[in-house]
């Protein structure tokens, strides 16, 4: 008879590592209901008991129980009395309106991102984008279709960064510019914090039609920048705002393909003055085994947006094939991302 023992046997150590790996999206999406449900938006105000969570969120109560058991096991949440829940400071994060809420993005990843993610076999069989596979529509023109996710979408960046822009302002020097185009800036949160650090620098904020009319009106009531900001909508595979200093893009190129990379920077390139300078903050990814959040964030792109993160030397490809030159590379305080700088051949 055929022996079905290999040899080959896994320790506990190790299948219970992996167990982890398998079941830790479970957690995941208990944080999306606790997300959708706003339970931490709710326990602001201080600890309420299970059957007033229910009332105000309209769940089954012994259902949302077991939800909350099992984060409050996880230190998301706490039950300080029998059926009475309040937040720890690991939910601040879930709150909305929190300095570095990750709610927003909560919403995007467990959300409309989710189910793509459930096809990365595919992803990986064709090399196709399983967010357009699924919604026949690729990223960008499902959030035009879906304005509110679309505004969601940038609200979850621009929370998701907000360490990073700390980390960029802290480890390079904008004060040699006058004048800067932030591109893809969405709500110009990046752009803003620059401008309040370097008061003989204005800027510009460029992004889609529909993300700068919201933008806009944030950059309007803030008293500290609106004097030397101004926001104009546009598509920057067309056309960018010619002539400035600096250009910015964080976390926009690694959303595209090579081909499109290329002619996003070429665009930016025939706007570039022989002495400006372009900015890329992306993941820059490390060669060997290490773990390092780019690997994981360029399997994301492989499944949402058809984009990749990549290496110092294929930045310094796509910079050659877009008549720029890769200067150097600033790591900051943070790995996530990285400073690729550059100026025109």
């Amino acid at each position: 008879m055929p022996s079905f023992d290999s040899g080959l046997h896994a320790t506990h150590e190790q299948t219970t590592r992996i167990l982890q790996h398998i079941t830790n999206h479970w957690i995941s999406c208990c944080v999306y209901a606790a997300a959708r449900f706003n339970i931490a938006d709710i326990l602001v105000a201080g600890p309420k008991d299970l059957e007033s969570l229910a009332a105000e969120t309209g769940t089954h109560a012994p259902s949302l129980y077991r939800l909350l058991r099992l984060l409050a096991a996880n230190e998301i949440f706490e039950e300080v009395s029998p059926r009475v829940f309040a937040n720890t400071p690991m939910a601040t994060a879930l709150i909305g309106n929190a300095h570095g809420s990750m709610k927003a993005f909560v919403l995007v990843q467990l959300g409309e991102i989710y189910n793509p993610w459930g096809e990365v076999v595919e992803s990986v069989r064709t090399g196709k984008t399983a967010f357009d596979e699924h919604y026949r529509a690729n990223l960008w023109s499902y959030y035009k279709a879906h304005e509110d996710k679309g505004l969601n979408f940038m609200k979850g960046m621009t929370n998701l960064t907000q360490f990073a822009d700390t980390a960029i302002l802290e480890q390079y020097d904008f004060s040699p510019f006058k004048t800067i185009t932030d591109i893809g800036g969405g709500n110009g949160a990046l752009l803003s914090a620059i401008l309040k650090k370097t008061p003989n620098t204005s800027g510009i904020i460029f992004d889609e039609p529909y993300v700068i009319t919201q933008t806009a009106a944030l950059i309007a009531a803030d008293t500290a920048i609106k004097n030397r900001c101004t926001t104009i909508g546009g598509n920057f595979f067309e056309q960018v705002p010619a002539g400035t200093d600096a250009y910015i893009m964080k976390l926009i190129l690694h959303d595209w393909t090579d081909e499109d990379a290329i002619k996003i920077l070429s665009v930016c390139s025939r706007a570039m003055r022989k002495d400006s300078k372009i900015l890329v903050i992306d993941g820059v990814v490390p060669e060997g085994n290490t773990h390092h959040g780019s690997k994981l964030a360029d399997m994301n792109m492989l499944v949402t947006t058809g984009g990749r993160e990549r290496s110092a030397a294929e930045f310094d490809e796509l910079f050659r094939r877009s008549d720029l030159r890769l200067t150097r590379v600033v790591d900051l305080s943070i790995t996530e991302v990285s400073i690729v700088e550059g100026e025109k051949l």
